[in-house]
């Protein structure tokens, strides 16, 4: 019998998010506070949006491009299908947050602040994360073509199944229990920022040449 050895690692723990009785939204007024609206097909793009809140709120098929969503705030609300080849949303809060194959090309979120969010499919060019703070986020099946956690603080956070070109650790950034398993990266600059995540066993056979070259080690058959 081969028995399982435990890293330790505690995995996100999300509840489904699951809006009730909503209403059709018509329109978001600047600085606006949404709450239990459904949004289908909606296009904000370019609306001045900053420090608009979302609560209970359903956005499906909805343009953000451009859309100025600094310090805004999404609540136990789900966004499925978003669209935004540029997503200005730098310090804004996610919390009970569901999104679902969103289409993001340049995704500007540094600074944010994001709790009990699950990410699933989808594809994001460019996720910028820098400075922020992920505690209890799941991304699944997607696809980033490169992430920028520079300085950001992770508290079981997880990558499954993802597929990440370009990884952007840095200096500053803390993780604990995060978890890279199962998922598929090409480049990883500022390996010492690594420390706290778990990798698997071929994951780890990938980062072995990197590894080597920041020791200045030679490695000779």
């Amino acid at each position: 019998m081969v028995r399982s050895r435990s890293t330790g690692t505690k995995p996100p723990v999300l509840e489904p998010v699951r809006p009730q009785d909503l209403s059709d939204g018509a329109g978001v007024p600047v600085g606006s506070h949404q709450e239990a609206v459904a949004y289908t097909g909606e296009s904000f793009a370019g609306f001045e949006l900053r420090g608009a809140v979302f609560s209970e709120c359903s956005l499906t098929g909805v343009s953000l491009d451009n859309a100025d969503l600094t310090a805004a705030r999404f609540m136990e609300s789900t966004l499925e299908n978003l669209y935004a080849p540029v997503f200005r949303a730098a310090r804004t809060t996610f919390r009970d947050v569901e999104i679902s194959n969103p289409r993001l090309g340049s995704a500007e979120l540094y600074g944010g602040s994001w709790n009990s969010v699950r990410v699933d499919g989808g594809k994001i060019d460019f996720l910028n994360l820098r400075g922020c703070t992920l505690t209890n986020v799941l991304f699944s099946n997607c696809i980033i073509g490169e992430l920028d956690l520079d300085g950001a603080r992770l508290n079981r956070v997880a990558f499954r199944d993802c597929r990440i070109d370009s990884l952007l650790l840095g200096s500053g950034g803390t993780a604990v229990d995060a978890d890279l398993r199962g998922s598929e990266f090409r480049s990883i600059t500022g390996l010492a920022g690594l420390k706290g995540f778990t990798v698997d066993e071929q994951q780890l056979v990938l980062l072995a040449p990197l590894l080597a070259a920041q020791l200045g080690l030679r490695v000779e058959a």
